[in-house]
């Protein structure tokens, strides 16, 4: 184990260079005795099919043009040690390109080579020089380029900052706010270590990476990644027990969860009937091998749009239960959408149709699981690549709280074939490239990775990535990421855990959820910004209309002695057509106030009326409050929605009096609907009847009423595993009816 006084040591220097060079990070900042130093490629060694070439337009009269293969290596010279900002004037022949940069044999990642016939800055910053000579080498990687010059200035102002650090959502759980603020305590100070965990059926068990971690370095990683894309796949997804595990990790660990989304489609989409399912191997999330339309999939009535919905019901069911539970998740979905770079370079399906699509996909996902179905425990990540073109794909500040990038920088495909080698370089360069590309918005993180590289490499070039996830170990050498030492070795991985650095799970604070300060959300503080319209002729900007959250209190009358329910009638007057929701809420003070959350679309008159089912009121409660949280309607030229003005009009109480209600059969939770909830309530009940039984301690167990609305199949007596299996097949339109039958 590492000397203790040696690590506290290593995290003061951190500290001193964080002091030194202040708290937030603008566009790397030199005084005037820091002039540029500027070096020719014309006077660099080359290699293979690099060429020198003769420009009247280029800085010193010539320049170096790069084909088919070779290598640049620019001699570079500067009189201190330390962080470097490296500018590349340069073009890409024909479209935008991409070229591997290392600096003194250590990998830097490729950089973005925008199309061009005039010499474009392509700033690359934090690259660590020594003093003296350094080696700058460019070498192949995709597409024809022509290099003039390089500059060098002194990035010894460069700081840090994240100027947005609450969630985006509005709403978000005290538990999700209280998150937040821990990131963002930690962001620029530490490293939060995370390890993602293999998928159900892999080739060892899901805690192995875990216990490796454990057993070498006598720590867990803080955060613990998972994924939905098997759980929520509408064509073949089954419970692997993802949000079992989440609430293991979070609730009983004190760790902090965060999900992924590999979410297959069918790869003959065309001919796929919605609700039948296929096998695995008939489905795909690759970009090149589906026609499934990303665009279509945020269209309300397409095929495609079912499909996708579908997905994110049974997704927000989970996300619902772990919100019920004060779990909050760092939600990474639709993931590395860009792919290889610029619009057509997508490996995911979600990105297939460019950087316009997919963003829209973004934003009616985020409207989705948030607006329509509640879920406001979610901490949104968007993987980000730096390409010069990757802000095309930036859905905006206000659909996005973290901006991840995935490094996997110890495979060089330059050769057209995959080399495999150890690189621990922290990516210090397109950690600040990022930074500056997206204005310091966000935090940063290293969503995925292969080497995490060291504490010290990371302290020393100030690459201040919020936290790290290693990929799993995939069961080859070449997809063991973990514990392969051509990307981890064990000297890095006990470097790592154990330095004062990085912090592990043990080391994350008590009041990680419930951190001081942080209130309940108030959705009449929610916001909206004004909308800027224009046509080829003339500009104009109007302010849209500004929404204000109306309420409205509602007396709840003595209930009937006969009464089996009551129902609560709201009647709105609004746009033609808009979306609007918004909750009943009641209680006595912030801390037992709840909401039952309703929504709807106003007719072609724009009236709406809603009847919300009170059964989760107590009977003890007098009065109600209407709220109404949005009102808009969507404007396909500006892929936004627009705000409408609304009135609350008559709301009353209406009860149900006995014989009123009729049976609902399979809804085994009593909500009023029957869903896959239904069915994997009776298996819990089944497996686990303390817990969720009649009368088990968890706070949705099965209750009297449900167990008699569950139990469908006659042919045996109480519940068994045959009612989940028929409630599975209504579900699937397999069978017709729920009621009670032994067929």
């Amino acid at each position: 184990m590492r000397n203790n006084l040696l690590r506290k040591a290593g995290a003061a220097l951190m500290s001193a260079a964080m002091a030194l060079n202040g708290a937030v990070y603008s566009a790397a900042t030199v005084t005037a005795a820091d002039e540029p130093l500027k070096f020719e490629f014309e006077d660099a060694k080359i290699t293979g099919d690099v060429t020198v070439e003769k420009d009247a337009s280029a800085s010193g009269g010539s320049v170096l043009k790069m084909t088919e293969s070779g290598t640049i290596e620019l001699t570079v010279t500067v009189e201190q040690s330390g962080s470097y900002k490296l500018t590349f004037y340069a073009f890409g022949i024909g479209s935008d390109k991409q070229q591997n940069l290392s600096v003194n044999g250590t990998s830097q990642g490729a950089i973005g080579i925008p199309q061009g016939t005039e010499y474009t800055a392509i700033a690359v910053p934090a690259i660590m020089l020594k003093a003296g000579d350094n080696t700058v080498t460019i070498e192949k990687s995709w597409g024809w380029s022509q290099f003039d010059y390089l500059t060098v200035e002194s990035m010894s102002a460069a700081k840090i900052e994240a100027k947005q650090t609450k969630p985006c959502d509005q709403l978000a759980t005290v538990e999700t706010q209280s998150l937040m603020a821990y990131l963002a305590d930690v962001y620029g100070k530490q490293i939060i270590s995370g390890q993602q965990e293999i998928y159900s059926g892999g080739p060892h068990g899901l805690e192995t990476e875990f216990e490796y971690l454990k057993d070498t370095t006598g720590h867990y990683p803080a955060i613990r990644g998972f994924d939905y894309g098997n759980f929520c796949c509408p064509a073949f997804g089954s419970d692997d027990g993802s949000t079992k595990r989440v609430l293991d990790w979070v609730k009983n660990k004190n760790g902090i969860a965060t999900a992924s989304f590999h979410l297959n489609v069918p790869k003959d989409f065309e001919n796929f009937k919605i609700g039948s399912r296929i096998d695995w191997s008939n489905t795909t999330y690759t970009a090149k091998d589906t026609d499934f339309s990303p665009s279509k999939a945020a269209t309300e009535g397409t095929k495609e749009n079912e499909y996708y919905h579908a997905a994110l019901k049974t997704l927000a069911a989970e996300f619902k239960k772990l919100e019920a539970e004060g779990v909050p998740v760092i939600w990474r979905p639709l993931h590395e959408a860009e792919g290889g770079g610029g619009e057509t370079g997508s490996w995911f399906w979600w990105g297939r149709e460019g950087s316009a699509a997919y963003k829209k996909l973004w934003i009616y996902t985020y409207e989705t699981l948030t607006s329509e179905f509640g879920c406001h425990n979610l901490i949104w990540e968007w993987n980000s690549y730096n390409f010069d073109t990757s802000k095309n794909w930036y859905p905006g500040d206000a659909y996005v709280d973290i901006i991840g990038y995935d490094k996997y920088s110890c495979t060089d495909w330059s050769t057209g074939s995959a080399r495999y080698y150890h690189n621990d370089s922290p990516f210090a360069s397109t950690f600040y490239g990022l930074m500056e590309k997206y204005d310091s918005a966000k935090m940063i993180s290293l969503a995925e990775n292969d080497c995490f590289s060291t504490p010290d490499k990371m302290q020393e070039e100030g690459a201040a990535w919020l936290y790290f996830c290693t990929w799993y170990d995939g069961g080859s050498d070449t997809t063991d990421f973990l514990s392969n030492p051509t990307f981890n070795t064990k000297e890095d991985t006990i470097a790592m855990y154990q330095s004062d650095y990085c912090v592990t799970l043990d080391e994350l604070p008590a009041d990680l959820y419930n951190r001081e300060g942080i209130t309940p959300p108030d959705p009449s503080k929610t916001t909206t910004t004004t909308t800027t319209t224009s046509d080829p002729n003339v500009t104009t900007t109007t302010t849209a209309y500004k929404f204000e959250i109306q309420k409205k209190n509602v007396k709840v009358p003595e209930t009937p002695e006969n009464a089996v329910g009551k129902e609560l009638e709201i009647n709105i007057k609004g746009a033609a057509g808009a979306s609007i929701g918004g909750g009943v809420g009641f209680g006595t003070n912030a801390d037992d106030w709840q909401n039952i959350e309703w929504k709807g679309n106003a007719d072609a008159d724009g009236n709406l009326t809603v009847v919300v089912d009170l059964k989760e009121m107590p009977d003890a409660v007098k009065n109600c409050e209407v709220q109404v949280w949005w009102s808009n309607t969507w404007n396909a030229a500006t892929e936004s929605g627009v705000d409408q003005p609304y009135e609350i009009g008559d709301c009353k109480v209406n009860f149900l009096m006995g014989g009123a209600l009729e049976n609902l059969w399979g809804d085994t939770n009593d909500d009023g609907t029957v869903e896959l909830a239904d069915a994997i309530l009776i298996m819990q009940a089944l497996a686990n009847p303390d817990k969720y039984g009649e009368g088990g301690s968890d706070k949705y167990h099965l209750t009297e009423r449900g167990r008699e609305l569950g139990d469908v199949d006659l042919s045996t007596k109480g519940l068994t595993s045959n009612d989940a299996l028929f409630i599975q097949e209504y579900l699937l339109h397999t069978r017709e009816s729920l009621v009670p039958s032994a067929e």
